[in-house]
């Protein structure tokens, strides 16, 4: 095992631990499923690091998808969470993506945070 897979593990075991504690339900997810997007999410983002590495892309590269995962995730989250809340629970679009988006979120920090590992790790 190199030093890029085991830091890559090691944040994803961070990320699901830090959820685990409650952050993603204390930065808008919803207390029924807050640990289990960020489980979910954590495990896509490292499988995705994974993959995208497997197949020849650079971390830099990789940094910017994970990027933009994040913020794509994170604005469906904060829209969807908003606009779920308006409707009083009726609008289950929305509610679907407060989910999802709470998915794309977690496997896109997860996803920058490995590729950042990596770029720092190969100096």
């Amino acid at each position: 095992m190199n030093r890029e897979s085991l830091a890559a593990g090691v944040i994803t075991a961070a990320l699901v631990a830090v959820s685990a504690l409650g952050l993603t339900e204390a930065l808008g997810a919803h207390p029924v499923w807050a640990v289990k997007t960020g489980v979910i999410g954590s495990l896509l983002g490292l499988l995705a690091y994974g993959g995208l590495r497997w197949a020849g892309l650079r971390p830099g590269r990789i940094t910017g998808l994970g990027v933009l995962a994040l913020i794509l995730g994170a604005a469906a989250a904060i829209q969807g969470k908003s606009i779920f809340a308006a409707s009083f629970a009726e609008n289950a679009l929305a509610g679907r993506f407060w989910f999802f988006g709470w998915f794309a979120l977690m496997a896109g920090l997860c996803l920058t945070l490995c590729a950042l590992a990596a770029r720092f790790l190969r100096r």
